[in-house]
């Protein structure tokens, strides 16, 4: 009776404990994953991921998990990309809607897209704005400051043509057609932007410089480029960018949680593009981006033009004099932003961890001149940038 007794009063004891943990769990406050960027030249570094997926394509999550996690990772700006012609999770949604449909036969989804082999002309049945007014609805309902980008991504032949994200649509029904380059003047006549999504994958040279592809260079419907498409980087496209006027941009193209790949407690961020803008408007960042003030990120490294890579270290680093004599110089340099730099000086390596200070000897009539290894610009090349001293 005493052994009941004991059992008892042990159990309610746990079970109060639990109750109070789970409150308390229930009650956390959602924590974000702050990035702390420098300034530069007047303007505000927005991070944003130009390139997600969702459920309403071929995504493992859904639009307002889309935006949370955005939150958690410290980002400004999120865009909801789903594909045009793609809707690979649609069939088991099907099935699941199957009973309300009065013939009990799940619909058939049709489209203007390559995917619908029998006949190309058919209407769009589905509201491919759905997944975007979500993601809206539920920034609103959170009061989450995150900026969602309305857009799709445009999937046509893989080799000869490639695959194109439409950004700042207004309506992404209006836009579907079989014809590329009709949803490419409906884009425009929306006044969205055309990125090129991962140039590289699964083309070679000849089939870029002869297909599609080239002709919508060459007639200039294309915005920009993800020099960077998750971890993987395209280094000749940096020159591209830079000689036709292109912004950069480094995407995740998310398909699984954000982090899958790139959990919490990592070392480094997920993959973004950082966006140098007057304020978090759409029409700020619209103009920001057709001026190209952008840099790539992704695991640490930073791809971009190399003025911005140089204003970048600048801006983000603290030089000063520490101690001089005739034929020397020390200088400490301080990191007061959340991105390390990995610099050579002759044959040596020193990585500047985010808010470090490290100290460096020069000869006196030499300036603190270093090659920056974990930034990336024309060529394959690191940047060579000699550090301004705080006087």
């Amino acid at each position: 009776m005493l052994t009941f007794v004991a059992l008892t009063a042990n159990a309610q004891y746990y079970t109060t404990l639990n109750r109070e943990a789970a409150i308390r769990l229930f009650n956390r406050p959602m924590e974000r994953r702050e990035i702390i960027l420098p300034t530069i030249d007047g303007y505000t570094l927005y991070k944003a991921d130009f390139h997600t997926h969702t459920i309403y394509s071929d995504g493992d999550v859904t639009p307002r998990q889309r935006v949370r996690e955005a939150w958690y990772d410290g980002l400004d700006i999120v865009a909801i990309t789903d594909h045009l012609e793609i809707r690979t999770y649609e069939k088991f949604m099907l099935k699941v809607l199957a009973p309300y449909n009065r013939t009990s036969e799940p619909f058939k989804y049709e489209h203007a897209g390559i995917a619908n082999k029998k006949d190309k002309n058919t209407p769009v049945l589905a509201n491919l704005n759905a997944a975007y007014d979500e993601a809206v609805y539920y920034t609103q309902r959170e009061n989450l400051p995150i900026m969602v980008v309305r857009g799709t991504e445009i999937w046509r032949n893989t080799k000869s043509v490639g695959e194109f994200n439409a950004l700042f649509l207004k309506d992404i029904n209006v836009i579907c057609h079989p014809d590329l380059f009709e949803s490419f003047r409906r884009i425009k006549e929306q006044g969205g932007l055309i990125m090129h999504n991962h140039p590289g994958y699964t083309r070679t040279t000849t089939e870029i410089a002869e297909g599609d592809q080239a002709r919508a260079y060459r007639e200039g419907w294309i915005d920009g480029v993800e020099a960077v498409n998750s971890t993987t980087l395209y280094p000749d496209i940096i020159g591209r960018c830079v000689e036709k006027k292109l912004f950069i941009a480094a995407n995740t193209d998310a398909h699984k949680p954000t982090s899958h790949d790139w959990p919490a407690n990592g070392e480094f961020f997920r993959t973004m593009t950082f966006v140098m803008a007057k304020e978090c408007s759409e029409e700020a960042i619209k103009e920001a981006l057709k001026e190209c003030r952008t840099i790539g990120y992704s695991g640490n490294h930073l791809v971009g033009e190399h003025r911005y890579l140089s204003a970048f270290i600048n801006a983000a680093v603290t030089c000063r004099v520490i101690c001089q004599s005739e034929k020397q110089c020390t200088y400490s340099f301080t990191n007061n932003c959340s991105i390390p730099f990995m610099l050579r000086y002759k044959n040596n390596v020193y990585k500047l961890e985010p808010f470090k200070t490290l100290s460096f000897s020069f000869k006196k009539q030499s300036l603190p001149t270093f090659v920056v290894e974990n930034m990336w610009h024309i060529d394959e090349q690191h940047p060579q940038v000699t550090l301004s001293i705080d006087k």
